[in-house]
């Protein structure tokens, strides 16, 4: 009597993974992360940092010599709403790497994260419009600083909520540091407010890549 593969026959009754299931499942595993840091790649957040401070930037030059101020020029918002495509575009196509082969309750719950998102935005641009017609137009400069303003910390609290429940404390941090400079550079008015927040979220874009590149340079050396 082999008392081993009595043991392994015990295992396996009580529902022990065998070796082929237990390999399955631990490239699974690894393929499930390779997409989760796929997703968060440094080059998705460099792609942003470039994005906001031309786009942030363009905007800043048509207005920065308006007294009074009137408004981002048609030119600047073109240049802003492409960058701002291709964004979504890199989001998109990343976030469609990370989560293929994702079913189930994963899927509905991202489903929920995206609709909650949405709401939230349609609610800051509803209260603008609301706002705009019935205000008078020396008020433009409040609008602006209002849409630019919300949007950010709309996006910032979605993300903070978002890490906090992943324990992703990288993602946490950088989400805390998006609201707090979108609020600081409302303070620089209609005009400087477009430099502050370029500047500023082109720093910590860059700076969260730098962490992301690190930390998957570490992770690689250590398998």
């Amino acid at each position: 009597m082999n008392p081993m593969s009595d043991t392994a026959g015990t295992y396996e009754d009580e529902g022990g993974l065998d070796p082929h299931d237990a390999a399955r499942l631990l490239a699974q595993t690894q393929r499930k992360a390779e997409r989760e840091l796929d997703f968060h790649s440094p080059w998705l957040s460099v792609i942003a940092a470039g994005a906001v401070l031309v786009g942030f930037g363009a905007v800043w030059l048509s207005v920065r010599e308006q007294h009074p101020f009137k408004g981002p020029t048609a030119a600047a918002l073109v240049v802003l709403y492409v960058l701002v495509a291709i964004r979504i575009g890199t989001v998109l196509y990343a976030h469609s790497r990370a989560s293929a082969g994702v079913s189930g309750r994963s899927a509905r719950l991202e489903r929920a994260e995206g609709a909650g998102l949405a709401a939230a935005l349609v609610a800051v641009y509803v209260l603008m419009a609301a706002l705009a017609g019935d205000g008078p137009g020396s008020h433009r400069a409040f609008y602006w600083v209002y849409g630019l303003t919300a949007t950010l910390i709309v996006l910032g609290t979605f993300w903070a909520a978002r890490s906090a429940v992943k324990e992703d404390w990288l993602g946490l941090a950088l989400s805390i540091a998006i609201m707090l400079v979108a609020a600081g550079s409302a303070l620089a008015g209609p005009r400087g407010m477009w430099l502050s927040d370029g500047v500023g979220l082109c720093v910590l874009l860059l700076g969260y890549a730098a962490a992301v590149a690190w930390l998957l340079h570490a992770s690689r050396s250590d398998t």
